[in-house]
C-alpha cells in the first residue's frame, strides 16, 4: 500500500527512460488553474520524447483526455497510457504502458456536508460507515471515498454520470477503503487495484486501474 509514499525528485525525461510494463509513474506536480493542461503537456512530451507542441490531446466519448490518434503515442512497441487530476495547488499525473488507468486528487476541506451526500449519492452501506464515524474523522474518510470511486470511474472510462452508487466500497480498519461490489459493466471487484494515499498534508488522493498488481513509483519534477 502507499499510504504516505515519497514523492523522489527526478528529471521527466530520466524518469522516462525507466518507464517498463510492469510500473506506473505517479507524479506529483504544482499546480495553478491559468496554466491548464500545460505542466501535462510538458510531463508527456517527455515521455514520447516530442516537444509538447506536438502533444495533441483530445477525449474519449465520456470526456477521459487521451492522446490523439496524430500523435505516436507509443513508447518502443507499447502504448502510452495516462490520466491526471488536479485541485488546489497540486495535480497528480499517472503514467504506464497498455494499460487505461485513473488518477485523483482533492484538497481536504471541512464541512463537506459528508453524510447528505453519501445518503444522496453513494451506496447506503457506504453512508452508514460513515455514520458511525467520529464527525472529527468524517470528512477525511468521506474525500478518501470520494478519490477512490472517482480512480474507478476514470480508469473504467466512465464519469460521475455513470452513477457513485454503481460501485461500492467497505472500510477496512487497515487499509482503508476496498472496492466491495461493482455494476457489471465495471466488471468483477477481483480485477481492479486500487491504491488510496495522501500525496501531501491537507490532501487525499487515489490511484486504479484492471488488471495484475503494478509497481508504483512515486516521483516529482526537478526544481
Amino acid at each position: 500500500m502507499l499510504s504516505r509514499p515519497e514523492f523522489v525528485e527526478v528529471a521527466p525525461e530520466v524518469a522516462a527512460a525507466r518507464l517498463d510494463a510492469r510500473s506506473i509513474h505517479l507524479w506529483r506536480i504544482p499546480h495553478a488553474l491559468s496554466e491548464g493542461r500545460a505542466p501535462l503537456l510538458a510531463l508527456l512530451s517527455a515521455y514520447l520524447g516530442v516537444p509538447s507542441s506536438d502533444v495533441v490531446l483530445d477525449q474519449e466519448q465520456r470526456g477521459k483526455p487521451r492522446l490523439a490518434p496524430i500523435v505516436a503515442s507509443r513508447v518502443g512497441d507499447r502504448r502510452l497510457e495516462f490520466n491526471w487530476s488536479h485541485s488546489g495547488d497540486y495535480a497528480l499525473v499517472a503514467l504506464t504502458l497498455d494499460c487505461a488507468l485513473g488518477v485523483d486528487i482533492e484538497h481536504q476541506g471541512k464541512n463537506l456536508r459528508a453524510l447528505e451526500i453519501a445518503r444522496r449519492f453513494f451506496d447506503p452501506s457506504e453512508a452508514d460507515a460513515l455514520a458511525l464515524l467520529d464527525p472529527s474523522t468524517r470528512d477525511e474518510a468521506f474525500i478518501a471515498l470520494w478519490c477512490a470511486k472517482e480512480a474507478v470511474l476514470k480508469a473504467a472510462g466512465e464519469g460521475l454520470s455513470f452513477g457513485l452508487s454503481r460501485l461500492a466500497f467497505r472500510k477496512d480498519r487497515h487499509r482503508g477503503w476496498m472496492l466491495d461490489r461493482t455494476d457489471p459493466a465495471l466488471g468483477a471487484t477481483d480485477d481492479w487495484q486500487l491504491e488510496g494515499f495522501d500525496p501531501l498534508s491537507g490532501y487525499r488522493g487515489a490511484l486504479a486501474w484492471r488488471g495484475p498488481p503494478r509497481r508504483i513509483v512515486a516521483l516529482r519534477p526537478t526544481e
